[in-house]
């Protein structure tokens, strides 16, 4: 069902950053303790959506917001609470649940039945409320100023945005209702039915409070059925567009930026080996990994623009469960509970002329891709927004390296480890020996990218040539070509194959990663 023009409009301004500030508030209004409350809000809540009255309020004292900021209005220990029940009956009002979800969309714009409960669940001081009504405030379906003003007044706290809420929540988790997650999924489907069934109901994998809506629904045009044209027949790339190289098989293959990113997921075939390529817009770049998963089982992808640590979520079609992009495993519903991962591959990021240089009989993505786009380089990365920090809440930042430094990270025995691009293409060589794998990254250059090999106890020490005749040579003067597959030596053949590896934000391989270590020149 498509949603009515006044929902999509309201969308469309969901979609710009909410970085507006109160500059000064009305007079707070302060909430009421003791039994006597407790009895005013059954009795609203009782009364059915749309009938919910107002619940008087003593005024609090005006206090000047200033962002980033939080002001304790009323001490979270001196909150009443409400019986279950209750809890639940207002929330299900507030979105008008129906047995049938997309009934809900009758209940919008909100009015002032869904004002009445707000203000109703404002002057409960139950914290229960927090974690639904910051979900509510960051989605924004016509419905901020009540909502922000119940979210005041159950915290005792004050935020500028949606988002700091969010980053509220996470350093201090407010207790959750009953069926948060059902409820989650109730709310979303005002945007997409399907997020009844991609919000985690049981609270295993992700938990559903550090789930953000990522301005968007289910059905993001994925990839599947590559259309390829070699790179010789290619008219629409410049030289400096940025492509992400994958080598299988020894078959290339080339993802444009510009296409991928619009698209989140490409699905693909390298010589005989099915792969999928994940690109995360807001994580800034990509993984790729072999199509069969650790259960046997080749699943279809989809962008679910569900955020976790501003890491945007995958789903499969076959069984609706959650896969995070970064680590490649499913992180709710049914597989996550099987432990169900996706086997990762080696991929490069470069620009086109490197990589063309480099493999001339190769195949790139065709501009055709059956959808209408602006394919433009640079059109899809607008999102993104270019700023310092995560597009979405991501909790605590590990703060060993800036958030949006660009970097490498492979598994090393076991062991996560992220090298700094830009260090990698100065230096051209870098080798150490980690959990005992000796591993050696290699760059032809600034802007050139950087592919890590299992070195294998062969020493390397510096990079010669350009192009298809890019060499590395090591120590005991043996010459290596290098391609994105292996190492391959030019006079007994001998190999070092590539390392799995993602090329991301450091902010988002930490986040998957949290006891990933870090290499530093």
């Amino acid at each position: 069902m498509r949603p009515p023009d006044w929902a999509l409009r309201v969308l469309r301004r969901v979609g710009r950053v909410r970085e507006e500030h109160h500059a000064r508030l009305d007079a707070g209004r302060g909430a009421i303790r003791g039994a006597a409350l407790a009895l005013a809000v059954v009795g609203v809540l009782g009364a059915g959506c749309g009938l919910a009255r107002n619940v008087p309020a003593t005024p609090a004292e005006e206090a000047v917001f200033r962002p980033g900021k939080t002001e304790t209005a009323t001490p979270a220990s001196t909150a009443p609470s409400l019986p279950a029940g209750q809890v639940e009956q207002a929330l299900r009002e507030v979105i008008c649940w129906y047995e049938n979800a997309s009934k809900a969309r009758a209940c919008l714009p909100p009015g002032e039945a869904s004002a009445r409960v707000l203000e109703s669940i404002g002057a409960s001081g139950d914290r229960r409320f927090i974690a639904p009504l910051v979900d509510m405030l960051w989605l924004d379906l016509g419905w901020e100023r009540p909502v922000r003003e119940a979210l005041e007044q159950v915290s005792g706290q004050r935020y500028a945005t949606a988002a700091e809420w969010y980053a509220a929540i996470e350093r201090d988790p407010p207790p959750l209702p009953d069926g948060y997650g059902e409820w989650k999924g109730r709310l979303l489907s005002l945007i997409d039915t399907r997020y009844l069934d991609l919000v985690p109901k049981d609270g295993s994998g992700v938990r559903p409070e550090r789930l953000v809506w990522g301005f968007g629904d289910t059905r993001s045009p994925t990839t599947t059925t590559t259309k390829v044209i070699r790179a010789t027949e290619e008219r629409y790339l410049a030289a400096t567009d940025v492509v992400f190289g994958v080598r299988l098989n020894e078959a290339s293959r080339a993802y444009p930026e510009r296409i991928i990113a619009w698209h989140g997921v490409v699905q693909d075939r390298a010589g005989d080996s099915e792969i999928v390529v994940f690109h995360c817009l807001p994580c800034g770049g990509v993984a790729a990994y072999r199509r069969a998963a650790s259960d046997g089982r080749s699943y279809t992808f989809g962008v679910a623009n569900l955020v976790t640590g501003s890491r945007r979520l995958l789903f499969d079609a076959e069984t609706m469960s959650l896969w995070d992009p970064v680590s490649g495993r499913a992180v709710a519903g049914p597989l996550a509970a099987k432990n169900v991962a996706l086997t990762p591959l080696a991929i490069t990021r470069t620009t086109w002329g490197e990589w063309k240089d480099r493999y001339p009989t190769g195949a790139v993505l065709a501009l055709d891709t059956g959808f209408v786009r602006d394919y433009a380089e640079g059109a899809a990365l607008r999102a993104e927004g270019g700023l310092e920090r995560p597009q979405f809440p991501a909790g605590s930042l590990d703060s060993r390296l800036p958030a949006k430094m660009r970097v490498i990270g492979v598994n090393l025995g076991g062991v996560w480890r992220a090298y700094p691009v830009d260090a990698v293409e100065q230096a051209r060589v870098v080798q150490e020996t980690i959990a005992g794998v000796t591993v050696v990254l290699v760059s032809a250059g600034p802007g050139k990218g950087v592919q890590a090999y299992d070195a294998q106890g062969t020493r390397f020490d510096r990079v010669t040539g350009a192009g298809a005749a890019l060499e590395v040579s090591d120590r005991d003067g043996g010459r290596w070509f290098v391609d994105d597959e292996r190492l391959l030596n030019t006079r007994n053949s001998r190999v070092r194959p590539a390392l799995p590896s993602a090329h991301l934000w450091w902010f988002a391989w930490a986040g998957a990663h949290a006891d990933t270590t870090v290499w530093k020149p």
